[in-house]
């Protein structure tokens, strides 16, 4: 059994090396296939991000931060992060933006994170346009604090760094999609390859009948060629 695996593996890796330039083939076209499917149908898209200071005590910022104060911040940013994302908050945004947009528009445009282990956090926009992703960003910093301060008083969110809008994009990363297409590519031709060699149930030489039958092989026939069409053939008087 273990030979006959042996053999095998050792006939695929021979065809593979054989029909490498078929895995090169292919790996190429579909690198090229989803590149320019990316760069023709895929909107490109931009991310404008503006970061706020979480204090608990809104009539002490200028004073000294206690340990406790800070600690209470970092519980507040998660607490403040969640919140920002509720219709309450998302509908005045909408709002405030002028545009035909409600809560889930926004929330499908916005992520929301705490920056490492800090007192801040941020907040993302994502859309087509980078101008319109730095509007809704800064919006968002001109109507959330008030918001905020209002479910948890004596707390306050101080605007760090407004948005501005992206000077590249977020999205697609074609160098990333290109090479995912040529791995794909080699896989899929990798995979037919193989198939080919384990589907393929001809007899074609000695060994293949010793793994169907435990007959032994009593003769062969000689493969017929040109050459040996032209040597003179033995007369037996």
């Amino acid at each position: 059994m273990s030979d006959t695996i042996e053999i095998e593996l050792r006939e695929i890796g021979s065809i593979l090396l054989r029909r490498i330039w078929i895995i090169f083939l292919c790996a190429a076209l579909a690198g090229t296939a989803v590149l320019v499917y990316t760069v023709n149908f895929v909107a490109p898209t931009y991310k404008s991000s503006v970061k706020m200071y979480v204090n608990k005590n809104s009539t002490i910022i200028n004073q000294n931060i206690t340990p406790s104060d800070r600690a209470v911040a970092l519980d507040l940013v998660e607490t403040y992060i969640n919140m920002i994302s509720s219709n309450t908050v998302l509908d005045k945004v909408a709002s405030a933006t002028g545009l035909e947009l409600d809560a889930d528009n926004i929330r499908e445009m916005m992520t929301a994170g705490a920056i490492e282990d800090t007192e801040m956090f941020q907040v993302s926009i994502i859309t087509t346009d980078p101008q319109l992703s730095a509007d809704i960003a800064n919006t968002i910093a001109d109507v959330a604090p008030g918001e905020l301060a209002k479910f948890i008083p004596g707390t306050t969110a101080k605007i760090i760094d407004y948005a501005l809008p992206a000077a590249s994009r977020y999205a697609p990363n074609y160098t990333t999609n290109a090479l995912v297409g040529v791995m794909i590519g080699a896989a899929l031709a990798v995979l037919v390859l193989v198939l080919q060699v384990l589907l393929d149930i001809r007899v074609k030489q000695e060994g293949d009948l010793t793994k169907i039958s435990s007959v032994p092989v009593l003769g062969s026939i000689p493969e017929i060629t040109e050459e040996t069409e032209k040597k003179p053939r033995r007369r037996i008087h």
